[in-house]
């Protein structure tokens, strides 16, 4: 995996936002349909150093830099907003349950926003406030400064659309891109 650190600023009229939805690829699936968003890449964000590996994760449960699994959006803020895109972040998982992401379990499953800067930062914590009172419960969302990105693998991206008749994307994905108003197809 090779980091990536750019900043992820407004830069030529895109502008980059780093997500820990739990699961990446429900997220993915979801951002690649979303008119506006230019770019997802599922991957894992967080501290420095580099990531757990898969193993030591699995058998050991070790994540000390706190990566989650991630997906870096870009996106045309004159076509979606960085607030409409944390409503469909929130829409599209339980930030109300730590380290968990359906049936999957541990910190790299923890609902997380990773902000570039402060107006990202500022920005992202007023819909928190927002889905706080309107679901009228506390979540668990972190909201932490950006530091690094590793892209996942090749077979880990648009994993939705490249086995959609795999179990998860039937049960999980779909029924999830369909709720949302969302191609599923």
């Amino acid at each position: 995996m090779v980091p990536m650190t750019d900043a992820q600023s407004v830069n030529g009229g895109t502008e980059t936002l780093t997500l820990g939805p739990g699961c990446f690829w429900s997220f993915d699936a979801v951002a690649r349909r979303t008119p506006g968003i230019t770019s997802s890449v599922v991957g894992f964000a967080g501290d420095h150093g580099p990531p757990p590996d898969y193993e030591a994760y699995q058998r050991y449960g070790l994540n000390p830099q706190k990566f989650v699994e991630a997906v870096q959006v870009t996106f045309r803020p004159d076509d979606i907003s960085l607030e409409e895109i944390l409503a469909l972040f929130f829409q599209s998982h339980d930030p109300t349950t730590p380290n968990q992401s359906g049936a999957d379990h541990g910190t790299v499953y923890h609902s997380t926003i990773f902000y570039a800067d402060e107006d990202q930062r500022v920005r992202a914590e007023q819909v928190m406030r927002r889905v706080r009172r309107d679901i009228g419960k506390d979540i668990v969302t972190d909201l932490r400064p950006y530091q690094q990105f590793f892209e996942a693998d090749p077979e880990q991206q648009d994993f939705y659309g490249k086995n959609p008749s795999q179990p998860y994307c039937r049960v999980v994905i779909e029924p999830k891109l369909r709720t949302m108003g969302l191609d599923a197809g």
